[in-house]
C-alpha cells in the first residue's frame, strides 16, 4: 500500500516528467527547512509549524512566470481554493482554501511537484509548500494616475489598427533607412529623426516624410476632444516584441511642448510611472488605446517599459492578479516639437509642479531629505542583497593615492563614506568613517570600520582631533549657500592645526580645457541607444553584481592605472622612515603635471587663477533662487548649476538556484531624481575662503570634479 512519504519518490533512472514529484522526503524535508528559514529571515513570512489554510507556494510566483490559473488547476484538486495571491516580482505566492484539510492535501500531495520543465533542469518550475499564518493583501494595479496622464480606450477600430500597421514595415530595409533597430525594439521616425546620441532632434533638418495622413486624422480627434493643446509634428514609431521594453525616462523637457501622445497597436502593456518621490503607479496600456501625458504626467513623472513576455493584470473579475502574455506591439508616439530653442516652457514646467531653487534653510532640508537622503535609502536598499559584491566599487586613484601619502598613525575622517570604499586603503593610518544614511554605515560596520551616521552639517567629533578630513562627492549635494558653507566650516573645525582637508565637488564645466569628461563624452559609446539606458554622473554609489548603480565616475580610470595604484598600495607597506618625514613635510597630492591642473595658492590671493584665467567673483558663482529646478537631460552639458540628476538603477539578480531564490527576479529598472548643485570654476575656493582660519592650499581638476586641499591654519 502506497504511503503519503511515497508519494515524494520519484525513479531516479528516468528524467522527471510535468506533474510528477522530483524529491524523495528526507531531501524534501531539508529543501523545506531551508526555505523557511529564508522566507521568515529575509521575507518576513510567518511559517506555521501545525497545518493551516493557508499555503506559501515558493516557485509559483509572477517571479516566474507561473500564472494564477496554472495554480488553480493544480490546487483546485486538493480542495476548494478560496484565494490565490500574486505578488508582483515574486518568487512565490499564496492558496488559500476553505478548510486546512485541503491544503494540507495539498501539502502533501503537490510538494516537490515539477509544475512545468524547462530546457534544461536549472529552469525546471518546481513547487515548495509551506503553512503560513497569514497572506498579504491582493495587490492590484491601481486606479490612480499621475495628474494629466489620460487612457482614452478603443481609440482606433480594429479597421484602423490594420491599416496603422501597414504603414510601418520593419522589415523592409528601404522603409527604415531613417529608423533602425535598437537593443529593446525597433524604431522609426516621421518629420523628425529623434537623436538618441543627444536626446533632441535637429530641428534644422526634417525629414522627407511628415506624419502620414491616417496619423493626422487621429491626431485630429485627440485636438478637439481638447486632450492636446498643440498638434504634433514628429512620430516615432516603436516595435516591442515580447520581452522587450524602454528604460525609464522623461521626454527631453527643452525638446518637446506639453502633451506627449501614444497609441498602442498590436498588445497590450503594463507602464511604469515614477515620481522623483518614491511613488510608483502601473498605468494599463490595452491594445488600441491613447496615452496622453500632460502636465505634472509629462514632465516630473518617468515613465517606462519593463521589459519582459507577460504582464500583470487583473483578473476577470477585477479582484485579483495574473499574467497576461505580450503580443508584438506597435507604438504610434507623436509630439509637438519646440522650433524656437529661445522660448522656454517655464510657465508650464511651475504648473507642472516643479520645484523652486530652496531660499532657506528649512526648505533646504526638505529638498535634501527627499532628493538626496531618501534617493541614498532606495539605491542602498535595492543593492543591499548583494552587499557583498556592492563593496568592490574601485577608488578614486588620485583620492587613494592621498590616503597612500598620509604618515603613519594619522587620524582620518571620511565624511560621507558611503559604502566605504575609501577605508581600509591604507593600513597604517587610523579611520573614522560617517555617513547620513544608516543603510551605509551599516554596510562600512560590517566590513569592520569604525563608522557613525552623521550629518556633514552637524558633525558628532571634538573639535581639532583630526589630522585629515575626506569630504568627497558631499558638499553639491548641499541645496544651499549657506548650508554648503556651513558643512565646510565643519570640516575644519575637528581639523587639528595643520591639518588637511581633500573636498570634491562636481564641476559645472565638463568639457575643461576643451577635454569633454566621460560624463559627456558621447564618444566613448559604442550605440546610440545607450543614451537611453544610462543615467550616470561622476558620483560612485553601492555596486554589485546583481545592482548596478549607473555612473560615469565608475571605471573613469583604465586598468594600468588601477594597476598603478595597486603596486603604489602594496609598496606602501615598507615605507621608510625617510619616506615617512618627507611625506609629512607636505601632505599633498603628487601628481604628474599633463594628469590635471595643480597649483600653490598664496595666502593673500585674491582669487583663484587658473591657467591665467581669473576666476569669476564671488557674487557670480551664487546660485539663482528665483529659477525652478529642472531635471537634468543626462549626457549632457549643464544648464543650471542647481538641479535634478536622473539615477537609472538596474538590478539583475544573480544566477541562483530558483528553488531557493526568494528575491525579486527579473530585469528591473528605476529612477531617481537626485539633487546637485554643480560648482562654477573658482567656486569651490571661495566657499573655502569665507570659513575663517584656514586657506586653500591646493587646487585641480579631476575628471568632471573641482578639488581642493584645504589646510587649517
Amino acid at each position: 500500500m502506497k504511503t503519503e512519504s511515497d508519494t515524494w519518490c520519484v525513479d531516479n533512472m528516468a528524467a522527471p516528467k510535468e506533474g510528477t514529484v522530483t524529491h524523495s522526503s528526507k531531501k524534501l524535508d531539508m529543501k523545506l527547512r531551508k526555505l523557511e528559514k529564508i522566507l521568515s529571515s529575509k521575507e518576513h513570512l510567518e511559517i506555521s509549524s501545525q497545518p493551516t489554510q493557508i499555503l506559501c507556494i515558493q516557485n509559483g510566483g509572477l517571479g516566474n512566470n507561473v500564472s494564477q490559473l496554472e495554480l488553480l488547476s493544480v490546487f483546485s484538486a486538493s480542495g476548494d481554493v478560496s484565494d490565490v495571491v500574486m505578488i508582483p516580482q515574486k518568487q512565490y505566492s499564496f492558496v488559500s482554501f476553505t478548510d486546512v484539510a485541503g491544503a494540507s492535501r495539498a501539502f502533501h500531495h503537490f510538494n516537490g511537484h515539477l509544475l512545468r520543465k524547462g530546457n534544461d533542469p536549472s529552469q525546471d518550475v518546481v513547487l515548495y509548500l509551506l503553512f503560513v499564518k497569514r497572506a498579504p493583501s491582493p495587490l492590484k494595479p491601481s486606479s490612480e494616475r499621475p495628474p494629466g496622464l489620460h487612457v482614452l480606450e478603443d481609440f482606433v477600430t480594429e479597421e484602423d489598427e490594420e491599416k496603422l500597421l501597414s504603414l510601418v514595415n520593419m522589415d523592409d530595409t528601404e522603409e527604415i533607412k531613417v529608423g533602425g533597430v535598437m537593443k529593446h525594439r525597433q524604431v522609426k521616425h516621421f518629420g523628425f529623426e529623434f537623436r538618441y546620441d543627444i536626446n533632441d532632434v535637429d530641428v534644422n533638418n526634417p525629414l522627407p516624410d511628415g506624419i502620414p495622413p491616417l496619423c493626422q486624422n487621429i491626431l485630429h480627434r485627440a485636438y478637439n476632444l481638447g486632450v492636446i493643446g498643440h498638434m504634433p509634428d514628429q512620430l516615432t514609431v516603436n516595435q516591442y516584441k515580447p520581452g522587450q521594453g524602454i528604460p525609464p525616462h522623461v521626454d527631453t523637457v527643452d525638446a518637446f511642448e506639453d502633451g506627449i501622445v501614444s497609441l498602442s497597436l498590436g498588445s497590450q502593456t503594463m507602464m511604469d510611472f515614477r515620481h522623483p518621490d518614491g511613488r510608483h503607479l502601473l498605468v494599463t496600456l490595452p491594445r488600441r488605446s491613447l496615452l496622453v501625458m500632460t502636465g505634472e504626467s509629462r514632465y516630473i513623472w518617468s515613465h517606462g517599459i519593463t521589459p519582459r513576455k507577460s504582464d500583470i493584470v487583473l483578473t476577470p473579475d477585477r479582484d485579483g492578479l495574473t499574467l497576461q502574455n505580450r503580443d508584438v506591439r506597435t507604438s504610434f508616439t507623436f509630439r509637438k516639437v519646440i522650433l524656437n530653442r529661445k522660448q522656454t516652457n517655464a510657465r508650464q514646467k511651475a504648473d507642472a509642479g516643479l520645484k523652486s531653487v530652496p531660499q532657506s534653510d528649512s526648505e533646504g532640508r526638505e529638498l535634501e531629505q527627499q532628493h538626496v537622503h531618501q534617493v541614498s535609502c532606495s539605491l542602498c536598499m535595492t543593492a543591499l542583497p548583494n552587499t557583498s559584491a556592492a563593496l568592490a566599487t574601485k577608488p578614486w586613484p588620485r583620492v587613494a593615492e592621498f590616503l597612500l601619502d598620509l604618515p603613519d598613525g594619522f587620524l582620518v575622517a571620511d565624511v560621507g563614506c558611503g559604502n566605504g570604499k575609501y577605508l581600509g586603503i591604507n593600513k597604517k593610518i587610523f579611520e573614522i568613517g560617517s555617513d547620513y544614511s544608516s543603510n551605509l554605515a551599516s554596510i562600512c560596520r560590517s566590513r569592520g570600520f569604525e563608522t557613525c551616521v552623521a550629518d556633514v552639517t552637524n558633525l558628532p567629533l571634538r573639535c581639532g582631533v583630526l589630522d585629515v578630513v575626506l569630504c568627497i562627492a558631499v558638499i553639491h549635494h548641499m541645496s544651499t549657500q549657506a548650508r554648503r558653507l556651513r558643512a565646510v566650516s565643519e570640516i575644519i573645525r575637528v581639523l587639528r592645526s595643520g591639518g588637511k582637508a581633500l573636498i570634491y565637488v562636481w564641476a559645472m564645466e565638463q568639457d575643461y580645457d576643451k577635454t569633454p569628461s566621460k560624463y559627456i563624452n558621447t564618444g566613448r559609446q559604442k550605440k546610440p541607444e545607450q543614451m537611453l539606458k544610462d543615467s550616470r554622473e561622476t558620483v560612485g554609489e553601492p555596486t554589485s553584481s546583481g545592482t548596478k548603480l549607473q555612473s560615469a565616475e565608475l571605471g573613469r580610470k583604465d586598468g594600468l592605472e588601477m594597476n598603478q595604484l595597486t603596486q603604489k598600495q602594496n609598496a606602501h607597506l615598507r615605507v621608510s622612515p625617510a619616506d615617512i618625514s618627507s611625506t609629512a613635510q607636505q601632505l599633498n597630492i603628487r601628481r604628474k603635471p599633463a594628469e590635471v591642473l595643480e597649483m600653490s595658492v598664496a595666502s593673500n590671493d585674491t582669487g583663484v587663477s587658473v591657467h591665467g584665467v581669473h576666476s569669476q567673483s564671488e557674487t557670480s558663482v551664487l546660485p539663482d533662487t528665483s529659477k525652478t529646478l529642472h531635471v537634468h537631460v543626462n549626457r549632457t552639458q549643464f544648464k543650471e548649476q542647481d538641479m535634478l540628476v536622473p539615477w537609472q538603477l538596474q538590478c539583475k539578480m544573480a544566477n541562483e538556484d530558483k528553488s531557493e531564490a526568494c528575491a525579486e527576479n527579473g530585469d528591473k529598472s528605476s529612477v531617481f531624481h537626485r539633487f546637485y548643485h554643480v560648482f562654477r570654476q573658482g567656486e569651490l575656493e571661495a566657499l573655502c575662503k569665507k570659513v575663517p582660519g584656514c586657506e586653500v592650499r591646493t587646487r585641480y581638476y579631476d575628471q568632471g570634479n573641482w578639488c581642493v586641499v584645504v589646510e587649517k591654519l
